[in-house]
Formats: C-alpha cells, structure tokens, sequence
C-alpha cells in the first residue's frame, strides 16, 4: 500500500503505514480497509510504543525492532514536509518512552534479538548457509558474521543481495547454487521451497525461522529446528516478560496520557495520528 499520504515501515514481522486524518483524502472510509487493523489517536501511539517495545514480537522484548524503527524515521530516510517533520518529532518521543519501559522493565531480559536467538544454535561453526533477503536476514547478519566465519547468503532479489555484500563481508548466490555441506543452514524467508529442504536430511543443523510454520518434510529430523522449538528454549526469560507485560501495558498508558496532556497545548499536535498495520 505504497501511497503519499502514508509513510511505511517494513519490519521483520510486519507492515505499518503512518498517516495523518487531515491530509488524508478518503479517511472516512479507512474502517473498509480489508487485512488492516486500524490504530488512531494515542490508540495509535501506545500502539507503535508497545511494537517498538517488543511486546508484539513473538520474541517478547527483542531489541531489534527499536534500532528498524530509529533507521527507518531517521532524517535521511524522511522529507521536509510538515508530516514527515512530525513523523520525526514522533520518533523521538516513540525512542524515549520505549527507552524509560526498556529501563525499567526490560534490563537483561529484553536484550535476546533474532540474531543472538540464532547464535546460540549455531555457536561453533565457521561456516553458515542464510536463505532470505528480507529485513529479518539483515538483522541476522550481524551475528552471523562474528568471530570471522563465513556467511554465504542465498537470494533471489538481486539488489538486495548485492546491498548485504557492500554491507557485510560475506558470499552471495542464488537458490539454485546451494549444495548442502556440513554446515548449517538458516531459513528467513517465508518462501521456501520443500524441493530446496528435501536436499537438506544430512546437514547438522536447520533453522526455520518461519513463524507459525513446522516443515511437512522435515519435522521428523533432530537436525531441523523450528521457530516454536527455538522460542521454547528460552521459555524461561519468555515467561518473566509475559508476567510484567501488564505493567508495561500501564507504564505506556500513563506516558501515552502525559502526551495527551502536552498536545492540547500545541494547536497542531498530533492528536489524531491514524496509525494502520
């Protein structure tokens, strides 16, 4: 929904677009919108607060989504017209309410990613097989890349393959160039060919990051981890953030009033922000 009265941003999960009621043109019939849940007012910002918090990412917590969200309403990636001056007024006040909730209630629990998620399945090997060329295998490739090993990344986006090899130092190929080996393999894309996993019985290890997906064919392998499997394993620091989840939720809805409080100085606040994602 490419569109110049919204401005999107493309996480590892999901898709928000960001808008204001007064440029919109057809704003009336947004409730019509088919696949979206719509957020407006400061529904919508307790909302960005809470994603940029990790509260809506299967990995509770994860700190990932707080760094895409400054990267992409940062000043290079925005213009100077008075919405996206507000957008970035916006994420600074998004930035430093989640920081005041990470502070609080996230220290040392809130620091697990995708990325230090998959290091510590894979610690060990040198040599590591990543299919996808999305925003999660970007997040990926920081730590796949430590302690020199060797990240060969498959794709079929050739742009952004080529932008993870000026950004990375590691080898770039297409689907059909895989050859399993005795390396390990991570799966970030959500498409996926089982013709490409039935190649993989004798690899050490697979990672399917694919939400809410166990693969037909390789579910019976001890080699295969699926995304369920990999956030069972730190049940533990799981089950500590759903337990303070509820004073997160009030945390944000007491920031979320004192701004409410603030706009109805400012006769051009942005009181009815329409957030949809």
């Amino acid at each position: 929904m490419d569109h110049p009265d919204w401005i999107s941003w493309h996480t590892c999960m999901r898709s928000i677009y960001l808008s204001d009621e007064r440029i919109l043109e057809d704003h009336e019939n947004l409730d019509t919108i088919q696949g979206f849940e719509i957020y407006r007012g400061f529904s919508a910002y307790s909302f960005l607060v809470e994603v940029v918090c990790g509260l809506h990412s299967k990995l509770y917590g994860e700190s990932e989504i707080q760094a895409q969200f400054r990267d992409r309403f940062s000043p290079p990636q925005l213009g100077n017209s008075a919405f996206e001056l507000s957008i970035l007024r916006l994420r600074d006040q998004v930035l430093e309410h989640s920081k005041i909730i990470r502070t609080q209630f996230l220290t040392g629990i809130g620091r697990m990613s995708y990325g230090s998620l998959a290091e510590t399945w894979i610690r060990g090997f040198s040599k590591v097989h990543l299919f996808g060329t999305g925003n999660l295998a970007e997040s990926l490739l920081p730590y796949l890349v430590q302690s020199n090993r060797r990240i060969t990344v498959y794709g079929r986006n050739v742009q952004r393959l080529e932008f993870f090899e000026s950004k990375f130092d590691i080898q770039i190929k297409n689907w059909e160039s895989y050859s399993p080996d005795s390396s390990p393999v991570i799966i970030a894309s959500t498409y996926f060919p089982e013709s490409i996993l039935e190649t993989m019985s004798f690899v050490p290890k697979i990672l399917d990051f694919r939400e809410d997906f166990t693969s037909r064919i390789a579910c019976n392998w001890n080699h295969y981890i699926p995304f369920s499997t990999m956030l069972h394993s730190i049940q533990n620091t799981q089950k500590n953030i759903i337990e303070i989840k509820p004073q997160i939720v009030k945390m944000i809805s007491h920031l979320t009033h004192d701004r409410e409080e603030e706009q109805t100085h400012f006769l051009n606040g942005w009181e009815d922000l329409t957030h949809t994602c």
